[in-house]
């Protein structure tokens, strides 16, 4: 098999990841994914080459993962990097806007209509998912999932493996745990701290 980027995943998150690469004018040699009724089928027109253990045997010049939970692509990126350097990449649809300064992690995700504002830090496996916005200093931690048509305001540090649900919105200079997860449409006007679940307008930490 001829080199390219091989996606690790193959579910609706990976279809999307396929779809910028392909954008991006990078050759997809297909996915890899541990549900073996999904291996020998074709997403995209791309197939499902094997299980995720196996990822090395088709000799990708650079790999993703195309996982949508924050937990399992953790659990996936470290399992595999226990037994081989992986040689990640970033997929950044053409249409994001990035400034210069910002700084991107290895493996992360930046999705169509996405805005990134200057001197922002993104960690490692991160998604930035579609139309979503981050603004000016912000640092987000690895493994951090911001879903579509989310807003974070300047200034905002959000902690690793941490979910903002679609529609979330963030004013300036506030900070979010790690592990936290905010509900779709909530509206942050304060701190969240790491490992709750916060939702509402404002949003507010479920049984605290």
């Amino acid at each position: 098999m001829s080199k390219g980027c091989l996606i690790i995943g193959a579910g609706g998150h990976a279809k999307v990841i396929a779809d910028i690469l392909h954008c991006q004018g990078v050759k997809v040699l297909g996915f890899v994914d541990d549900n073996p009724n999904l291996v020998g089928q074709t997403i995209l027109g791309l197939p499902v080459v094997g299980l995720i253990g196996h990822w090395a045997n088709f000799e990708p010049s650079s790999v993703i993962l195309g996982i949508g939970s924050n937990a399992a692509r953790r659990a996936v990126a470290e399992r595999l990097e226990t037994s081989a350097e992986l040689p990640w990449i970033t997929a950044i649809h053409p249409s994001a806007i990035i400034a210069k300064s910002v700084r991107i992690g290895n493996g992360t995700v930046i999705m169509a209509g996405a805005v990134i504002n200057p001197d922002t830090v993104l960690g490692q496996h991160v998604i930035i998912n579609t139309a979503s916005s981050v603004d000016h200093d912000c640092t987000i931690g690895s493994y951090v999932h911001i879903a579509p048509g989310t807003h974070v305001a300047g200034g905002v540090s959000i902690g690793s493996e941490a979910f903002l649900g679609i529609g979330t919105s963030v004013i300036p200079n506030r900070k979010i745990g790690e592990n936290a997860i905010i509900g779709a449409g909530a509206v942050v006007i304060s701190d969240i701290p790491p490992n709750v679940t916060a939702v509402g307008v404002p949003a507010k930490v479920l049984n605290p």
